[in-house]
């Protein structure tokens, strides 16, 4: 006599799956998704030197910087957005940078929000490094995404003060500073990060140990 019976194979990492799309919806007021917006996919555009100071701006900054904090605060995750996220077709973001600043006694872990406005980019490494991103505004999906190691930009800060970016760190903490830059100036530009890596490669953040395993892979 037969005894077997069949049992369906459940897909894996099911509770972790349903964290990960709760923190969608918990996120869902804050940031636009592809598809919710024809902004996303558009060019921003340019914030004139003399509209920095303004209250608008001043305020459209503070607000971006809110939601940025929030959506860490929910999720745990973010480290940079970018004002057309948010429906604001500006070319400006703000930069999470954690910072070690030393004291005669002691280190001390604080945190940055850079503010980045009408970057440019100056120059590019030509060693290329493969890492896996995730966009607020494509989540869960993960996107392995080629770039350059680092780059050099010029660009002008909250107080509009220009500055200039050729930090050229090649530790994980570098090279993933260097990419968070690169990932937010191409939302300035309409291109969001699943655009820049074949479709089959693209997956849902599903395994909890995915970024504790993930590194840069060079190219």
């Amino acid at each position: 006599m037969n005894n077997y019976i069949w049992k369906p194979v459940l897909p894996p990492f099911r509770r972790h799956k349903k964290k990960v799309f709760s923190e969608i919806i918990d996120t869902s007021g804050l940031v636009y998704q592809i598809g919710e917006s024809d902004i996303l996919r558009k060019p921003s555009h340019p914030v004139s030197i003399k509209e920095i100071k303004t209250k608008e701006l001043q305020e459209k900054i503070a607000y971006l910087k809110k939601v940025l904090i929030k959506y860490r605060k929910l999720t745990g995750k973010g480290r940079g957005i970018t004002a057309v996220q948010v429906g604001i077709p500006q070319r400006f973001s703000i930069v999470y940078m954690p910072i070690t600043r030393k004291t005669s006694k002691e280190k001390i872990n604080v945190v940055d929000l850079l503010v980045i406005i009408n970057p440019h980019i100056t120059k590019k490494s030509t060693e290329l490094y493969r890492y896996p991103e995730i966009c607020m505004s494509a989540n869960p999906i993960v996107a392995p995404v080629i770039r350059p190691a680092w780059i050099e930009f010029e660009y002008y800060d909250e107080k509009g003060e220009k500055k200039y970016w050729s930090t050229k760190d090649l530790n994980k903490k570098g090279r993933m500073s260097n990419r968070v830059f690169q990932h937010e100036i191409d939302h300035m530009e309409g291109i969001i990060n699943i655009d820049l890596c074949d479709s089959k490669k693209l997956i849902f953040e599903s395994d909890p140990k995915f970024y504790k395993k993930a590194d840069f892979t060079k190219m």
